[in-house]
Parts: structure tokens; C-alpha cells; sequence
């Protein structure tokens, strides 16, 4: 049967996926292969200099089989001769015998979903292009402060994605991601400061020096230095704070095989109001230009927008293929692996919706709090039960509705069940946090802040 996606990637690679499901067929009951294709090409500034560009290529290929009822998995990135591919599968089969049971089957079909994740002006850009933009960002950076000592990074890449069953099942598809960062460390006696701007997309669009001035304007916010005391106060997370610090421990609850496992603090919470009602989250690979999302995922389930926090209710929860199996429902589309790893239940794109109050309102009505960028350690406490807790990297004190300088030696605690139950307001409009996440700022009315001295 011919591939009708195949075009989209590369065809070589599908022809090579074919081959080594043909190997293994005849021996297993089911298999799986996941072929992938990946162009990278990094530039990257140290020191405010052009440190490294080069462009790396790498071709893997996985096969998952099910052999007497059990789940064996092999990879390999040697696809020379016709013995290694019989080598991933005899080792496929070997590892089978000490393998899970197998509560899956595999799609007979893949349907993918329509999104568009590849742009062709990516595949275009040129490595001359992309070590000006850097240079650009830098000379913008050291032009507002020439002490500051900038980092920059560029990176294109092209992936193509082949996936084949026993059961008939076939798809491909080729994505774009461009990622840019700037960044850079100033040191004033005992003060590091370190600051970063990022963005990722599938395209070309990311304005490189609306990137530096934001880390300007960053840099200017954090050179005064504030002071917090010790107290239960107001805490403001900004959407890259929100997705480094929260949506861990919303992801790991709301995962199928947490909750399949009685580890999450959800198990037995779906349909409750467990947030404030203002809260609604959803997983979206369907969103096109964003790379994270895709039109299938590494099962070849089609990809859709999954409701999981509904104004408050927990709505939903995501699985992959086996989890689901395993818990009696069906998978959500949720299956992700890495080139050497089963699929487990992961997000994709995660979007929080936004609220009904400006930013500026939110921040005007604070007496005394925080507004927290960064975080280090907040893997601190037990992460089923949704605590977070760590010291803060890049925050900045509010005071009388103004922010008025960073604060430093400062610890902030906090657990998303009990805390998230009434929050203090959600800003009207929601960010991009590279190609993941999209959040709004949340306002907690209160969090535990603890300060050095």
C-alpha cells in the first residue's frame, strides 16, 4: 500500500520504515516502526563574539513490537546494511520477554489532523542571515549597557517523521522550529544577574530585536535591588513563570498514568471544581505555526484540542495507547516518545485562557508582593500532591501598585490545589512561552515568602 503522506517527508526514510516492519512482521503479532529524520543548524555567541555554527544530522529508527502478549522496543541510529535492521528487530524480540503486557492495539489507519507545522522560508534561511540577526541582538544589548557580557543563540532545524504499523497503519509529516535567544550575565560586585528572552516557532516571524528589548528592558527592572520581608503576600507569576514553576505539577496530576497509579492528587477528582473558576487549561497540538503541535501523535492518533481543566472542573485527563488500555478508556492522542523511549502519556501545547484583568490593574492593586519570572529548585516538596516551593531567580517586588526594583535571597512556597482554589485574578491576555505554552499572568492573593535576613 502506498503512503500517501510520504511526500511530506523525507522518502528514503519511508522506504527504510517499511523495510524493517516487513523484517519484523512475520515474527511478532504486532509492530511499530518510528523513523525520524533531523537537520539542526545551531549559531551560537559567547562572550558577545560569534562562538560556534555548524549544522548536525541524525536518523534513528525505533521498532515497538508486542511478541506472545509482551512489549519489546529496539533503536538504532546504524541504518547502513540490511543486518542492523535485523538486529533491531531480533533485540526487539529478545526484550520483548521481559516487557510489559501489552493492553494496546494500533491504528489501522492514520487520519492526520490538519496543521501546519512546516514552513518552507525556515528551510531557507541562511546561516549568514541568522549570524547577523545574532550579532544584531547583541550590538543592541551592549548598546544600552556595554558591560553586560551577551549570549546569543540561533537554531534552525528540519525534522521528518515517518511512522508505520502491522496493522496497515502509515503516516508522515516534516517540521520547521526556529528558536532564538538572547541573553547575557552583568556583574556588579557581589550582584549576578543573569537575564534571558526566547521565543520558538515553525516559521520566521520571531522579531529579533523586539527580543533584545525586551531582555533591555528586563536588565533595566532588575538593576535596582528590593528588599521583601517574610510574610504570606500577593505573588504574580508571568507566563514563562507560569510554565516553569506551575504547569509541572499540573501536568504529572492531570497525566493518565499518575492517575492511573494513585499518585495524583486528581485520581478521584474528575467533574469536581478543584481550581477557581476563572481557570480553563487545554492540551492543542491542532494549533498551526507552533512547534509544538503536530498532526499526529507518536502513535499515530490523530491529534485534537483536549479540555482538561474546565472553569475550575476537572474535565479530562491524557493518555497514550497503553496507559489507556490499561485504565480501560481510550487514548487521548497523548502518546510522545523520545528517539530511544516507549510512548507515555505527555502534553503538547499547553494553553491556559486568559482573563478579564489588564496587567496593570493587577500589579496597581498590590500593596506589597512579588512578580515572579524564574525559579530555581522548585522540585522541592512532593510533586503529586502539587507543592512547589524554591528560591526566586528573577522576581521583582511590588509596591503601592509599582514595581520598584529585583529582590534576591528569596524563597517562595506554595501548593497549586490549596492555592489555586481562589486566585486573585488572571490578566486579559495570554503570552507565548517559546512554542508550548500560552498563559496568561495568575495572581495568587497569597503565597508563603521567606526572606534571607
Amino acid at each position: 500500500m502506498a503512503n500517501p503522506a510520504a511526500h511530506l517527508a523525507d522518502r528514503s526514510l519511508h522506504d527504510l520504515a517499511m523495510q524493517l516492519l516487513d523484517r519484523a512482521s512475520g515474527h511478532v503479532e504486532l509492530a511499530e516502526v518510528y523513523a525520524y529524520d533531523t537537520t539542526s543548524t545551531p549559531v551560537d555567541f559567547e562572550s558577545n563574539r560569534l562562538k560556534s555554527l555548524e549544522t548536525k544530522d541524525s536518523r534513528g529508527i525505533a521498532l515497538r513490537v508486542v511478541k506472545d502478549g509482551r512489549v519489546g522496543l529496539a533503536t538504532t541510529t546504524r541504518l547502513n546494511t540490511g543486518s542492523d535492521l535485523d538486529q533491531v528487530v531480533a533485540d526487539a524480540v529478545a526484550l520483548s520477554a521481559f516487557g510489559a503486557e501489552a493492553k494496546f492495539d494500533l491504528p489501522g489507519h492514520i487520519v492526520p489532523t490538519p496543521v501546519t507545522v512546516y514552513d518552507q522560508a525556515t528551510s531557507d534561511l541562511t546561516v549568514e542571515t541568522m549570524v547577523g540577526l545574532g550579532q544584531e541582538m547583541i550590538d543592541h544589548v551592549r548598546a544600552y549597557d556595554p558591560d553586560i557580557l551577551c549570549q546569543a543563540g540561533l537554531r534552525r532545524a528540519i525534522e521528518s517523521v515517518v511512522l508505520v504499523n502491522s496493522r496497515g497503519g502509515q503516516g508522515a509529516y516534516r517540521k520547521s522550529s526556529y528558536a532564538l535567544v538572547i541573553g547575557g550575565q552583568l556583574i556588579r560586585d557581589t550582584d549576578f544577574l543573569s537575564i534571558w528572552e526566547y521565543d520558538t516557532q515553525c516559521g520566521v516571524s520571531i522579531n529579533a530585536r523586539a527580543l533584545a528589548e525586551a531582555a533591555v528592558r528586563k536588565f533595566e527592572m532588575a538593576k535596582p535591588i528590593a528588599k521583601v520581608r517574610t510574610a504570606r503576600l500577593p505573588v504574580i507569576f508571568t507566563p514563562r513563570g507560569v510554565a516553569s514553576v506551575l504547569l509541572s505539577r499540573f501536568g504529572v496530576s492531570l497525566s493518565g498514568k499518575s492517575v492511573l497509579q494513585g499518585s495524583s492528587a486528581l485520581s478521584e477528582r474528575r467533574g469536581e471544581a478543584v481550581f477557581d473558576a476563572r481557570l480553563s487549561l487545554a492540551d492543542d497540538a491542532t494549533i498551526s505555526g507552533v512547534s509544538g503541535a503536530a498532526p499526529f501523535d507518536d502513535e499515530g492518533t490523530a491529534t485534537r484540542r483536549l479540555e482538561l481543566v474546565r472553569h475550575g472542573v476537572v474535565d479530562a485527563f491524557y493518555y497514550d495507547r497503553q496507559t489507556a488500555g490499561l485504565a480501560g478508556t481510550e487514548t487521548t492522542g497523548h502518546g510522545y516518545r523520545g528517539a530511544e523511549t516507549l510512548p507515555s502519556p505527555s502534553t503538547s501545547v499547553v494553553c491556559i485562557a486568559p482573563g478579564e484583568t489588564p496587567l496593570s490593574d493587577m500589579i496597581g492593586g498590590i500593596g506589597e508582593g512579588l512578580l515572579i519570572e524564574s525559579m530555581t529548585g522548585t522540585f522541592a516538596g512532593n510533586i503529586f500532591s502539587g507543592d512547589f516551593s524554591g528560591n526566586v531567580h528573577i522576581g521583582f517586588k511590588i509596591e503601592h501598585g509599582r514595581i520598584v526594583g529585583r529582590v534576591k535571597d528569596t524563597m517562595v512556597a506554595g501548593n497549586i490545589f490549596a492555592d489555586m482554589k481562589d486566585l486573585g485574578g488572571l490578566s486579559d491576555t495570554a503570552d507565548w512561552v517559546g512554542g508550548s505554552v500560552r498563559s496568561p499572568h495568575i495572581l495568587f492573593r497569597e503565597l508563603g515568602v521567606s526572606a534571607k535576613g
